[in-house]
């Protein structure tokens, strides 16, 4: 319902998703719901909770990492991100996108991870 939500009023809006402590990993069916909105065009930042100290890797290149970001901070740079580079750009079908489709995400998210990595 979020992701509707925002897809059709706020084409320019994100996730931050705040994971277990320290490494920023979250469930299964979360990185699941979290893929289908990237692969819709939403990015979605992954840190740990509270204070992590650096220690959010990247496990996915589909996500960006938030590093030693708190959720606040994160979702902050997220939205300057977001104004500088526009949306992700979606697939055809969020469900099930092509490897060119990937590929094109991934490039994407690099640019907002280069932010990420200075902040």
């Amino acid at each position: 319902a979020r992701l509707a939500a925002d897809l059709a009023g706020s084409p320019l809006a994100g996730f931050v998703g705040e994971g277990m402590s320290p490494y920023g990993i979250m469930t299964p069916e979360t990185d699941a719901a979290f893929e289908l909105a990237i692969f819709s065009g939403l990015p979605v930042v992954r840190v740990g909770r509270g204070n992590t100290g650096g220690m959010a890797y990247k496990f996915d290149p589909h996500f960006v990492t938030g590093n030693n970001l708190t959720a606040t901070k994160a979702r902050l740079l997220l939205m300057a991100c977001l104004l500088r580079f526009g949306a992700l750009p979606p697939a055809v079908d969020p469900r099930c996108p092509t490897p060119a489709e990937r590929e094109a995400t991934i490039a994407a998210v690099a640019r907002y991870q280069a932010v990420f990595d200075t902040h």
